[in-house]
This record gives structure tokens, C-alpha cells and sequence, in this order.
């Protein structure tokens, strides 16, 4: 076996375009569990009691990881030439710099950090950016862009309802700020410090840390939060519809596409 098939034969592993079958290759696959793997050592390793008793241990683990991410990223990197979107050194560079790519850079940071920093743990979890690598796959690609068309199909109706919402929270802070500005100055006292309590009453939250102490302002609350479920009734509707309107374009697609065959 030659060089070159070698490198054909990681470039089919490693390139999800280059994969002729569904879904992720072996390897691929591999690649995602790690990374599973590693999110969850960097949550873990953020406790104080694992982490003094394994540190080293922890320290060894996060080492062999990334080394196993670096060999991954240059095996990339040596074969993503044979994808005639990136074919030679200029193609190569042009994938060095997608957004992916980058982050795979920041990911193996702490490699040549000999002793971590107290921020490690925020490079750590960005290993999640690396799942990113699944919307390379045409499969799921395909699916994003269905999704995004049917949102942006659907934008007017967002746009009015994102409108409405603002202008709900508005009006509900101007209230709350009329019915208990003299009551509870700390946190009525002024439109600003009244927004606290719309959007955490219109998230449906609820901390509880802003609560309404008049007889005008408990009947104006009750109305807004009302009026707030609405509003987000409404949204959940919009993006309810989009699904439905991308599931159908997939559906359309798909069909054309058995068709022309």
C-alpha cells in the first residue's frame, strides 16, 4: 500500500463530503464520542475535590486528548487537498482559516501549556465548538439550510412578534413602575429596574426577587404575565410552523431527487 492510499483512505475517513455512505464515517465516529469524552472531563475536572485528588492524573488525560485531537487535526490537514474544493496549498490555507478549523486551534491551546492557567476550563468546554464539524456532513447541511430558508420564509412573523414582545415588556415595566415606584423604590423605582421583572415574569423564570406589593400593581402583573403567554404562544407557533414548512421542502426535495433518478 502506497502513500497516496493511505492518504486516500484517511481523507474518505476524516472528510465527512468524502464519505460515500450515510452518516459519519468510523472514525468520524470515534472523533465525536471523544469529544463527548472531553466535555465531560472538563465539567468533571471543574470540581475541587476530584480535581486535588487526581490533578496529575486529570492533568495526563487532558494531554492525551489533545494529542489525540493535534495527530487528528494534521491528518486533516495533509488530506483535505484531495477535496477539489481545497486542492492545493492555497486550498489548504483556505481551510486552515474556516471558523471550525480555528476553533480546533484554540481547542489544542493548552498542549503547550506545561502548567494549566485557572482559565483552562473555558478552553476546555469550548471543545463542544468541535461538534461543529457535523454541519460539514451534506446530510445535515442540507438539513440547516431547509431549517434557515423556512425561518427566513417566516421572518415578517417573527419580526412582528419579536416587535410585540419588546413593546409588552415596555408597557408591563411602565405599569409596574406607576403602581409601585413609592412602595418598593429599590426595585420599581424606575422603568429600567421594572424591566428585571417583565423579563423574568415573561420567561416564565419566576425568581421572585421582584414581586408586585400594591392591589394595582398584583392586577397589572397578572394581566401582563397573561398577555406574556400569549406572546409566547405566538412565537412558539412561528417556529412550530417553520419546522413543519422545512420538514415539508426536505420532503419535496427528496422526492424531486428520486425522481430525476
Amino acid at each position: 500500500m502506497t502513500i497516496n492510499d493511505i492518504r486516500r483512505r484517511l481523507h474518505r475517513q476524516l472528510d465527512p463530503e468524502a464519505w460515500e455512505h450515510h452518516g459519519l464515517s468510523p472514525l468520524n465516529w470515534a472523533i465525536l464520542w471523544l469529544i463527548l469524552l472531553a466535555i465531560i472531563f472538563g465539567v468533571v475536572a471543574t470540581e475541587p475535590e476530584i480535581y486535588n485528588r487526581l490533578g496529575a492524573r486529570l492533568h495526563l488525560i487532558d494531554h492525551i486528548i489533545l494529542g489525540i485531537f493535534a495527530v487528528e487535526y494534521g491528518l486533516r490537514l495533509a488530506t483535505i487537498g484531495l477535496n477539489p474544493k481545497f486542492a492545493g496549498a492555497r486550498g489548504v490555507l483556505r481551510y486552515a482559516l474556516k471558523p471550525a478549523c480555528l476553533a480546533d486551534l484554540i481547542v489544542l491551546a493548552p498542549i503547550f501549556m506545561a502548567t494549566p492557567p485557572s482559565w483552562i476550563v473555558l478552553i476546555r468546554l469550548l471543545r463542544i465548538l468541535r461538534i461543529a464539524r457535523l454541519a460539514e456532513m451534506p446530510r445535515i447541511n442540507s438539513a440547516i439550510t431547509e431549517f434557515f430558508e423556512a425561518i427566513a420564509a417566516k421572518r415578517f412573523e417573527l419580526i412582528m412578534t419579536g416587535c410585540g414582545a419588546v413593546l409588552l415588556m415596555i408597557c408591563s415595566s411602565t405599569a409596574l413602575y406607576l403602581a409601585e415606584r413609592n412602595v418598593q423604590p429599590e426595585v420599581f423605582g424606575s422603568i429600567p429596574r421594572s424591566l428585571w421583572w417583565a423579563v423574568v415574569t415573561f420567561t416564565t423564570v419566576g425568581y421572585g426577587d421582584a414581586v408586585p406589593a400594591t392591589t394595582a400593581g398584583r392586577f397589572l402583573a397578572g394581566f401582563f404575565a397573561i398577555a406574556g403567554l400569549a406572546l409566547g404562544a405566538m412565537l412558539t407557533g412561528v417556529f412550530a410552523s417553520a419546522l413543519t414548512e422545512a420538514a415539508q421542502i426536505h420532503q419535496s426535495r427528496k422526492a424531486g431527487a428520486g425522481s430525476a433518478k
